[in-house]
């Protein structure tokens, strides 16, 4: 009998993690038995919402290195879905993988799947022009040409790191925008369009930043929650002879975006508008444009991070899964999402 493959997950009740653990503890056919043990801060969530899963739930915080350090030792893959900017964290992974002893029946290279974001291209458009540049994730020399400052860059650094090359084998995937309604065990929600409405509830108009002309790339959370399984699954059919790496992108190559197709911001802002109208909660039809460099705008209609998510360009391809493990997103029906949200946090029946 095949020995399990040991799994240690932080961010499991979180939107992204609590989607794809969901996703594979339903998935039928799959070639590994596995065992799972997760990072929960809460002992009542333990107790409540992961170990009911078959999941072991080992308390703690992303703070608790120690403890991150120790499971990351014991486990063959760490998927790691918790803060995207938490160097601590990532570096405790990173040295209990690195320091793990290795079994007659255990793998020789230990996994790390880490969630980041397409955070780490933004430019300060502030809704007022479309950027031209689209990063593809098979673009190395795209990637090196990043400045170390943009945001997840710390983290993604150490990562890619040459150092764990032949040692640990780190694959990153970093979506965009992310929408619909998660299937996890605690938090079922996304935060762009979310965002988006509440403002414009707040408001009581539908808002843009400036112009609105600014385009992110999306993707369905079950569709890169089906992503981050395959590239689990090809992660641990590499193989395991000393000196021989594989041919799956991985470490110093390993970043996977993830999208299936884009939206422009102001579109979304027309889309809260006519939902608005068709609700009666304001029959203009029209939308606010909000000033961000404008103090007196900011402080009246967004949050201090507004700007940074409706206003920005993030346009990305996900080339890689495509090619590599044949990954293809279903969920296509983006407006729908934005009515069905409306009408979620106005507490209406869904149509």
């Amino acid at each position: 009998m095949a020995p399990f493959t040991k799994v240690f997950v932080t961010g499991i009740t979180g939107y992204i993690g609590g989607t794809t653990l969901d996703l594979l503890l339903k998935k039928e056919s799959t070639n590994t038995k596995y065992e799972f043990r997760a990072l929960v801060r809460s002992p009542e969530r333990a107790e409540q919402d992961i170990r009911p899963l078959g999941i072991e739930p080992v308390i703690g915080s992303l703070d608790d290195v120690d403890i991150i350090q120790r499971e990351a030792k014991n486990a063959d893959v760490v998927l790691h879905f918790a803060d995207a900017n938490h160097v601590p964290a990532i570096k405790a992974i990173l040295r209990g993988l690195s320091e793990r002893s290795v079994g007659d029946q255990r793998r020789k290279r230990p996994i790390l799947i880490h969630s980041s974001g397409a955070g780490i291209i933004l430019d300060p458009a502030n809704g007022q022009y479309k950027s031209e540049e689209v990063y593809l994730d098979d673009d190395e020399p795209m990637f090196k040409a990043i400045p170390q400052d943009r945001r997840h860059q710390d983290v993604n650094l150490e990562i890619r790191s040459q150092d764990l090359v032949g040692k640990v084998d780190t694959y990153i995937v970093a979506p965009p925008t992310i929408w619909g309604r998660g299937t996890g065990p605690v938090n079922k929600n996304s935060i762009q369009i979310p965002h988006h409405i509440q403002l414009s509830l707040r408001s009581k108009q539908a808002l843009q930043v400036g112009k609105g002309l600014n385009v992110w790339s999306r993707i369905h959370v079950i569709d890169l929650g089906h992503l981050f399984i395959k590239l689990l699954e090809h992660s641990l059919e590499e193989p395991q002879e000393s000196g021989v790496i594989g041919t799956l992108p991985k470490n110093t190559e390993g970043y996977y975006f993830a999208e299936d197709g884009e939206v422009s911001y102001g579109d979304v802002a027309q889309e809260i508008a006519a939902t608005f109208k068709e609700l009666g909660f304001n029959s203009s039809g029209e939308v606010k444009s909000v000033d961000a460099e404008n103090a007196a705008d900011v402080e009246k209609y967004l949050e201090p991070y507004s700007a940074f998510l409706l206003g920005s360009n993030s346009r990305v391809q996900a080339v890689k899964a495509r090619k590599l493990f044949g990954w293809k997103p279903e969920h296509k029906d983006f407006k729908r999402h934005i009515h069905e949200e409306i009408h979620r946090q106005f507490n209406l029946p869904q149509n």
